[in-house]
C-alpha cells in the first residue's frame, strides 16, 4: 500500500504541475477575478454579468447551465470552468470573468483585478449552515456544531477572509456588497462594470438585473437544478436560491450565536479583512456601520483609474517573462546543437589523422587546397585532445538541455500549453472587430 502510495506521488505532482500550468494561461488574458466566500451573493452578481454580457453578444436566455459559457468557474472543468467560456464561438465578444470560492491561491495571475462580494457575515453563516447541511449535505449536526467546524465554519471563514485581506492590498479590486445589490443592484452593478473598465449600457444592465431577479433565479433552478449537485428541490432550505434578504439571521441565530460570530470576527480578522466589512454593525471593534447597511465602498475599493497602469505593468511583465523564455530557448538550442559539433569535430580530426598515419596532415589538407605548416600533433596529442573535448561538450550539451527546459518551463511551451494559448490569442485578436463599441448606447456616468 505504500509502495503503491509512493509510485504515484510523481504522477500525482506531474498532474498538479500541470494542471496549475494550464489554469495560469487559461486565466492569462481574464479581465479580472470574481471572488466570495460561499453564500454571499456571488451566483447573483455573476448571473448578472453573464446576462449583460450574453446581450452584448446578442446570445439567447442563459440558464444554469448555460451561464457558464459567460461566467465560468476558475477551474478547467470543461463544462463549468474556464474551458466552457474558450470553446464559445463568441468567447472574444464578453470579457472573461472567472469566479472562485477558494482562498488566495498563486494560481491567478499577478495584479489580476478582483471583483470582491460581501455579505454580513451573521447572514453568510446562517445561509452556509443550510448549504452544507440541506444542498450539500456535507455536514450533520446543529448550528453550534457548524459555528466551531474548522473545516467549513467560522475558522475557515477567518482563513478565507485574512488570506484575500492580505492579496488585497497588493492589486486593483473594488468590493460589491449584497446589500448594495438588494438596494440598488443596477447602480452598484454600474460601479462594477465601471471598476472592470466596460462601457455601461443601462437599458441592457436594467434587463440583466431583471433576468437576475431572485424569483426568475430560483424559477430557474426548481426547473434546472444546479449542475453538479444533486439534493431536494422540493426543501426549500435546500435550495440555493434560499431566501435572498437581508437580516435573515436574526431570526435563524440564537443571541449567543450572534454574539460569538461578532466577537470574532473583532478578534480574528485582520485590519484590512475587517476593512472589507466596516459596514456592518459587529461589535465595538468594527468602525461605525452606516445608517444605509450598506457597505462602505471607499474604503475597500481600489480607484478604477489606477487600473491602466496595473494592466500595462502586468503587460511589461508577460512580455518580458516571454522574452526571457525565447532567449532561453535559444541559447539552449545552440548550446545542445554546439556540444556535439565540437565533439565531431575532434573525433573527425583524429580519425582523418589516424587514416593518414603514412602522410602528415598537410599532405591531407592539400588535396583541398590548404597550406599548413607549423607543428603537427603527435597521435598522443591527437587522443589526449578527444577525451579533454569530451567532458567540455558533454557539459555544454547537459547545461543546454537544461536550458531549453527550463525556457520551455517558463514560457509555458507544453502542447497543451500551446493549443490552449493558440485559442486565447485568437480571442484576443478578434476582440476589437468582433465586438466593435456601441456609440447609441447609453452610458452610466463615470463618478
Amino acid at each position: 500500500m505504500l509502495m503503491d502510495s509512493i509510485g504515484r506521488a510523481p504522477s500525482a505532482i506531474a498532474r498538479r504541475i500541470h494542471l496549475n500550468r494550464n489554469l495560469r494561461i487559461a486565466s492569462a488574458e481574464a479581465t479580472a477575478i470574481l471572488v466570495s466566500y460561499p453564500k454571499s451573493g456571488r451566483t447573483w452578481v455573476r448571473f448578472i454579468l453573464a446576462h449583460y454580457f450574453a446581450a452584448k453578444a446578442r446570445h439567447p436566455d442563459l440558464d444554469t447551465e448555460t451561464m457558464f459559457g459567460f461566467a465560468p468557474n476558475f477551474d478547467l472543468d470543461p463544462t463549468r470552468g474556464i474551458p466552457a467560456f474558450i470553446r464559445r464561438a463568441d468567447a472574444a465578444a464578453v470579457p472573461l470573468i472567472p469566479s472562485t470560492h477558494s482562498r488566495f491561491t498563486s494560481r491567478i495571475p499577478p495584479e489580476l483585478p478582483v471583483l470582491f462580494v460581501v455579505r454580513d457575515p451573521r447572514d453568510v453563516m446562517a445561509s452556509s449552515y443550510h448549504h452544507v447541511t440541506r444542498h450539500k449535505q456535507s455536514f450533520t449536526g446543529d448550528m453550534d456544531d457548524f459555528l466551531s467546524d474548522n473545516e467549513q465554519g467560522l475558522p475557515e471563514y477567518f482563513r478565507f477572509m485574512n488570506s484575500w485581506g492580505r492579496e488585497l492590498k497588493r492589486r486593483p479590486h473594488y468590493v460589491v456588497s449584497y446589500e448594495g445589490l438588494i438596494s440598488d443592484a443596477v447602480s452598484e452593478m454600474a460601479r462594477a462594470l465601471q471598476f472592470l473598465n466596460q462601457r455601461v449600457d443601462l437599458p441592457a444592465l436594467e434587463q440583466a438585473v431583471e433576468l437576475s431577479s431572485f424569483d426568475k433565479l430560483r424559477a430557474l433552478e426548481l426547473t434546472k437544478g444546479i449542475p453538479g449537485h444533486a439534493y431536494d428541490k422540493s426543501d426549500p432550505d435546500a435550495l440555493r436560491m434560499r431566501r435572498g434578504k437581508v437580516g435573515s439571521f436574526e431570526d435563524e441565530l440564537s443571541a449567543a450565536q450572534k454574539r460569538l460570530i461578532e466577537e470574532t470576527c473583532a478578534s480574528q480578522l485582520s485590519a484590512t479583512a475587517s476593512s472589507l466589512l466596516s459596514g456592518y454593525d459587529l461589535g465595538p471593534a468594527q468602525p461605525a456601520p452606516q445608517k444605509t447597511g450598506v457597505a462602505d465602498r471607499s474604503l475597500s475599493v481600489a480607484p478604477p483609474k489606477d487600473k491602466p497602469a496595473t494592466a500595462a505593468n502586468l503587460r511589461r511583465r508577460g512580455i518580458g517573462r516571454q522574452l526571457a523564455a525565447e532567449t532561453m530557448v535559444i541559447i539552449g538550442v545552440a548550446a545542445a546543437l554546439l556540444a556535439p559539433a565540437i565533439l565531431a569535430i575532434e573525433l573527425g580530426e583524429w580519425w582523418l589523422q589516424r587514416e593518414w598515419a603514412e602522410h602528415s596532415l598537410g599532405d591531407g589538407l592539400a588535396l583541398f587546397g590548404v597550406d599548413r605548416t607549423g607543428h603537427v600533433e603527435t597521435p598522443t596529442e591527437r587522443i589526449l585532445d578527444v577525451f579533454l573535448a569530451l567532458p567540455l561538450t558533454v557539459t555544454l550539451f547537459v547545461v543546454g538541455i537544461l536550458t531549453l527546459l527550463s525556457g520551455v518551463h517558463l514560457g509555458d511551451w507544453g502542447l497543451d500549453s500551446v493549443k490552449l494559448k493558440k485559442r486565447l490569442s485568437l480571442s484576443a485578436k478578434n476582440i476589437r472587430w468582433r465586438n466593435p463599441p456601441d456609440d447609441d448606447a447609453e452610458t452610466y456616468p463615470r463618478n
